[in-house]
């Protein structure tokens, strides 16, 4: 059974005007987010490399207007466009789109409550075991690239306390179709085609990786936790036209507040790999990392090892921090396995915080024991020549059968020699890790004589 919870209506004074094109107008200052019911209004809002030809929301809710004779804020509707900087947005421009359960002008209301919200009761739901479903539908023009993105941050009143408890809100992005349904036992979330998150992932109020909430990135709102700004995106047909459905419910109750502020709502051009949003696990069981060169780079008095990567992750706030040891295994002829394991040593240690879809340098800084370990293969050529000259000259002097071993003795180590010589004087090997995924990539590189 839910516990029991307390409900607050939590209002601001404000003053505001109305405009055309917009139903609600902040004019005071510190009045951040005006909710009302022009869903165009919205969508020009918030629509920035695409064109906007239509917009909607399923449910004609009774939104209200302030009085502007009273110092209470009486605007009321769930949805609302901001006009004032406010945790992170707008990303582009000067405005930014507000989609809530129950009323966008709390969103810029004083967090001097836990329990913020309004219930709208929205009894049709067609998404059956839900509260307070709201719907927006902004049809966007031919594609002008590749991939479909918009920016947002996902808030809730529901966090920390009810995490895990049964008041599983949620957000959800499709393309073209909207199917949205729960699971009544464990209220996950099942919507074909979502790619508000990534695989394995929704945007939620139980949300973990990428999407999981934090009290620091809802401050300076009237939510108690909130995602890091995300990025949604997804492939496109180029020349399309194409409706993108957002939308956001109560799980458990209606009476909290859960809300999502949207922008820069964009076609891009950009690599498959990359049209995505961030998963679960962002870099899906790998570093996040590839090298881009074939070998890398000695700094001054081998006192560096630099080798240039890039994160493969999409634009986006999430980059890859990764660390890096590397070890040294001398090179020889038909060295046994357990030899060559005992001849390896460590080298060198470092890491690197590179920036999603940029590249960026894993630079490492070497040890003693490991450079004293590849000074010594380097100088073994010349080591054994000099072995097989003191044989030589020590035959001259022995007995016949004993000088016959020790020329022998001395032609292998001179073999031996221009073999070693024409061959890398071992192997470099760099173990790339990510601690957020526990992923690792061992890259080996030849090290010359």
């Amino acid at each position: 059974m839910n516990p029991e919870r307390s409900r607050l209506r939590s209002r601001a004074g404000i003053t505001i005007t109305a405009v055309a094109g917009l139903s609600l107008v902040a004019t005071a200052a510190g009045a951040a987010v005006v909710a009302g019911e022009d869903q165009t209004a919205l969508g020009n809002a918030v629509v920035s490399g695409a064109t906007l030809t239509g917009a909607s929301q399923a449910v004609d809710f009774p939104c209200e207007a302030d009085d502007p004779t009273t110092t209470e804020d009486e605007s009321l509707c769930p949805t609302g466009i901001g006009n004032t900087p406010l945790a992170g947005f707008p990303t582009h421009g000067s405005t930014y789109g507000v989609l809530t359960t129950g009323n966008a002008a709390y969103a810029d209301d004083p967090n001097t409550s836990t329990s913020t919200g309004y219930s709208w009761g929205v009894a049709d739901s067609p998404i059956a075991g839900v509260k307070d479903q709201q719907v927006v539908r902004l049809d966007l023009g031919a594609a002008t690239g590749n991939c479909l993105a918009f920016d947002f941050k996902f808030f809730s009143e529901e966090f920390p306390e009810f995490v895990t408890a049964g008041y599983n809100d949620a957000f959800v992005a499709q393309l073209n179709t909207w199917a949205v349904a729960k699971d009544p036992a464990s209220q996950a979330i099942i919507a074909p085609g979502d790619f508000a998150a990534g695989a394995g992932d929704t945007i939620s109020v139980d949300a973990s990786g990428p999407s999981a909430m934090s009290a620091e990135q809802a401050a300076g709102t009237t939510y108690d936790g909130a995602t890091l700004s995300l990025v949604a995106r997804k492939l496109v047909t180029p020349g399309a036209t194409n409706s993108l459905y957002l939308t956001i419910f109560d799980q458990g109750d209606g009476i909290y507040d859960t809300a999502v502020f949207f922008d820069n709502v964009r076609y891009e051009t950009l690599p498959a790999s990359q049209c995505k949003s961030l998963a679960l696990d962002p870099y899906e069981g790998t570093t996040g990392v590839s090298p881009l060169a074939t070998s890398p780079t000695w700094g001054p008095n081998n006192s560096t090892i630099s080798l240039p990567v890039a994160c493969n992750l999409p634009p986006g706030p999430i980059g890859c921090n990764v660390t890096a040891n590397a070890t040294f295994t001398p090179w020889g002829q038909k060295v046994p396995r357990a030899a060559a394991q005992a001849a390896t040593v460590p080298l060198a240690s470092g890491s690197a915080s590179i920036a999603a879809g940029a590249t960026g340098t894993l630079t490492l800084t070497t040890n003693p024991t490991g450079l004293k370990a590849i000074k010594a293969a380097k100088a073994e050529p010349a080591k054994m020549k000099k072995q097989a000259k003191k044989l030589a000259k020590k035959a001259k002097t022995a007995a016949p059968a004993k000088a016959k071993k020790l020329n022998k003795k001395a032609k292998k180590l001179k073999k031996k020699a221009k073999q070693y010589k024409k061959s890398p004087a071992g192997t470099l090997s760099i173990t790339v890790s990510n601690a957020s995924n526990g992923a690792s990539e061992v890259l080996k590189f030849p090290v010359k004589r």
